[in-house]
């Protein structure tokens, strides 16, 4: 990684720029144009205008207004730290421009040259990492509508599952909760109720489908993380040890930036960063250390308008009983090899009008996008007082000055053991109305924002009796959460608790004291924590109803079934047949309730991880209108057929793709990793390959697959046609890089990158980590000067 020291702060974030320039700036450039709208220029319309679809959507939610605003009302410091990063990029575009290799390849191959970087264009780069983070959050929204327009309230709460309240990590009252509650038997318990949402709004009344080009632009949901921190009570060094590894989808080069910057006389620190935003997301100094997770906070709704013409010309929209004018502007969008396209963008005082950008949402009505990043509280400044940060109090200051819902968790290294310390941080808008964190809703009052969480309200908390800490995108605060005697609402959409439950079961676990090593074991931790319970009811369910009959490999899967571990290894034969027949039974009952073409969009849409929650619901309490039942049939025995028939289909679709031999078939045989640099097909010279992969969803060492799962719900011909199986789950999610944070000694940090630090394939630091990454090697990282030379 690089290491930059310097006199002061901005010419040290010139250095740092530079040198995230030299080894990224084809990446940096197209995050940049992902946002902007400009991918088109490069690449052209795309398959089926995928690519300008792409830059319609960017251009409708005018993400580089919000960058310049957010820009102007900024810190001094952030202001001093974002220009000196610009000038270090454009030092080296001239430098490279000049240079016999002259710029990446990508730029020569592509024919074009990148722009002058500005300072909001490194806002840009974080606004869009929170608008990925965002659009999810809208097409759940958006879905959660659909199925219960289609199904009812009752199937929509059902199928798209909140976590659970009792193993959120904060109480109503914002009190940290005791270990011994938070850590439930892994997998399914006692049934329990099933609360169920208010139904939609009366402006959502009738049918609510989703047209094809939506279909299209779902989300892939493969964002989440891992942190954790215990302190010196528990660590062979006496001093704390934090862990991070940042789920992002996958890429080639990595997802994130790893450098030192030392400013003389201020602080030294390293950490991870966004291509193109030059802010230590997680790092370490000389005296702290910090890592987070995504909190999913609910930070944008979704505003059916009321519109109608002006007199004077234009529109105008209704909002609170007046009506107020709609903003308009004409952008030409311009496409390599085809004519430019003119389209305009309106804005109502709620936000963007995302029906000028993306096709596909009219049957329900014009809708605009609210949004944290589009309000003049949002902000960044805190992330350029972090490294300066020398205790607890100093870094919870910074820490609540970013706007993106994000959990913090701390270190520091005073004392003789150390203290470790969680903080929530990020604009948590508060409602009138409880429907805004579930649909679309009236855009003509009764649903506005009234505020937001104050820093007092984001839960807190320091030196837990524990001596533990650990966030995995899970819930953080149960729904009747009012910690200062007002109800405070952070999200709906949390992730299940499942690997949270795996971390905290490993780390209280240990027999002996908790080594960096052992931190880095659990990173690479594959053991599911709901499979083998949902090993049992399938086994369970097959032994009344029996096996398929047309299924010639029906009792070699199950006896691979019973004596699976639960682990998610790619050499696991028994995981390949758990996967498949979970993921065959979790569409057939999705999609025989909401519909073949709804599932279309369901299936990538919601996080799969509360999809399966919904499929555990129902397995273990049965009912209608799931699995054909209907007055007068039997539950259970529909239940334990609707297993058996997703048996035979998973085992036809291993079959297809491994043969007919069940002790050949392995997890790692249909789940794998390839490598995507987007000129991988165009220059051998940026293919890495395509290897086995481990992991699931739901395991610590996440081997997600989001974005293709609908494949596996296409007909015969189109579904070999895009790939079959091996496609549907090619890993797309994973973790960036894999970091453990050791103060003691300072050099005892360890880490390693999904691929490598440069994006640039004529160096030897392309893809240096692959295979190490792969292999779950670890390396030291060398932070005194007398390491580092």
């Amino acid at each position: 990684m690089s290491h930059v020291t310097a006199s002061d702060e901005k010419t040290g974030y010139a250095g740092l720029c530079y040198a995230m320039a030299r080894d990224r700036l084809f990446q940096m450039d197209v995050l940049r144009r992902s946002a902007q709208g400009r991918l088109a220029e490069i690449y052209g319309p795309g398959d089926g205008d995928s690519v300008l679809n792409q830059d319609l959507l960017a251009r409708a939610q005018d993400l580089t207004a919000f960058a310049a605003a957010r820009y102007a009302t900024a810190a001094p410091r952030t202001k001093r730290a974002l220009q000196g990063c610009a000038a270090g990029v454009n030092q080296y575009i001239a430098t490279a421009k000049h240079s016999s290799s002259g710029l990446p390849i990508e730029f020569q191959t592509l024919g074009y040259q990148p722009d002058p970087w500005t300072p909001e264009d490194s806002v840009l780069a974080y606004i869009y990492v929170g608008v990925t983070f965002d659009t999810l959050t809208w097409f759940t929204k958006l879905e959660r509508a659909a199925v219960a327009s289609i199904a009812g309230t009752e199937v929509a709460t059902t199928l798209i599952k909140e976590a659970p309240d009792g193993v959120s990590m904060f109480d109503a009252q914002g009190n940290l909760n005791p270990i011994s509650q938070f850590l439930v038997p892994p997998g399914p318990s006692a049934p329990s109720a099933t609360v169920v949402n208010p139904p939609p709004p009366s402006c959502l009344e009738g049918p609510r489908q989703l047209a094809e080009q939506l279909r299209r632009m779902a989300p892939a949901s493969g964002r989440a993380s891992n942190a954790w921190a215990v302190d010196g009570h528990l660590t062979s060094t006496g001093k704390p040890l934090l862990a991070t590894d940042p789920h992002f989808p996958h890429s080639t080069p990595s997802a994130v930036y790893v450098a030192q910057l030392k400013v003389l006389g201020q602080y030294n620190v390293t950490g991870w960063m966004m291509p193109g935003f030059p802010a230590f997301i997680s790092g370490h100094t000389e005296r702290i250390a910090w890592v987070p997770t995504y909190s999913l906070f609910d930070s944008v709704d979704l505003y059916v308008e009321t519109l109608r013409e002006a007199s004077g010309g234009g529109e105008e929209v209704l909002v609170g009983g007046q009506w107020k004018p709609v903003t308009s502007r004409v952008e030409t969008i311009r496409v390599k090899g085809q004519p430019d396209v003119q389209r305009t963008f309106r804005a109502t005082p709620h936000g963007p009008v995302l029906n000028d950008g993306l096709d596909g949402l009219e049957s329900f009505g014009t809708l605009a996008l609210k949004s944290t990043a589009g309000q003049p509280q949002w902000k960044v400044d805190g992330y350029f007082e972090m490294p300066a940060a020398t205790n607890w109090t100093q870094f919870r200051k910074a820490a609540l000055k970013q706007s993106i819902g994000w959990n913090f968790i701390f270190a520091d290294y005073t004392g003789p053991r150390g203290h470790i310390g969680y903080q929530n941080s990020g604009l948590a808008p508060q409602r009138e109305s409880p429907l805004n964190a579930l649909y679309p809703v009236p855009g003509t009052g009764g649903h506005e924002w009234t505020g937001y969480a104050t820093d007092a309200e984001l839960p807190s908390v320091y030196d837990p009796p524990s001596h533990i800490l650990v966030t995995a995108n899970h819930r953080m605060v149960p729904r009747n959460y009012a910690p200062k005697g007002r109800p405070v609402h952070l999200a709906n959409y949390w992730d299940m608790p499942w690997r949270a439950q795996r971390i905290m079961t490993r780390l209280t676990s240990a027999t002996a004291p908790l080594t960096p090593q052992d931190m880095a074991s659990i990173q690479l931790d594959t053991q599911t924590t709901i499979g083998l319970p949902l090993r049992d009811t399938y086994v369970a369910a097959l032994g009344r109803v029996g096996l398929p009959a047309d299924d010639p490999s029906a009792a070699a899967a199950v006896a691979a079934l019973q004596q699976w571990d639960g682990n998610a290894a790619a050499s696991s034969q028994g995981a390949a047949i758990y996967e498949m027949l979970t993921l065959i039974l979790l569409r057939n009952t999705v999609r025989d309730v909401i519909g073949p073409e709804e599932y279309e969009l369901f299936a990538p849409s919601v996080f799969l991880t509360n999809q399966l929650a919904g499929l555990m619901d129902v397995l273990e309490n049965p009912r209608a209108p799931y699995f054909g039942i209907t007055a007068g049939v039997d539950p259970v025995v529909a239940r334990d057929n609707a297993v058996r028939a997703a048996l035979g289909q998973a085992d036809a679709m291993l079959r297809d793709a491994l043969g007919p031999d069940v002790s050949a078939w392995t997890w790692g045989g249909i789940h794998t990793l390839t490598y995507n640099h987007p000129l991988a097909g165009e220059d051998e010279r940026f293919a890495i390959g395509t290897f086995p992969a481990a992991g699931d969803v739901e395991t610590v060492n996440i081997g997600g697959w989001f974005a293709k799962v609908g494949i596996l719900d296409l007909p015969p011909g189109d579904f070999e046609g895009a790939g079959g199986v091996r496609a549907a789950l090619d890993q797309d999610s994973l973790s960036a890089t894999r970091l453990i944070w050791n103060l003691a000694p300072l050099d005892g940090s360890l880490g390693v990158m999904s691929t490598g630090m440069s994006g640039d394939p004529r160096t030897c630091h392309y893809a240096d980590h692959a295979e190490a990454w792969r292999e779950g090697q670890i390396f030291p990282m060398a932070f005194t000067p007398g390491a580092i030379d």
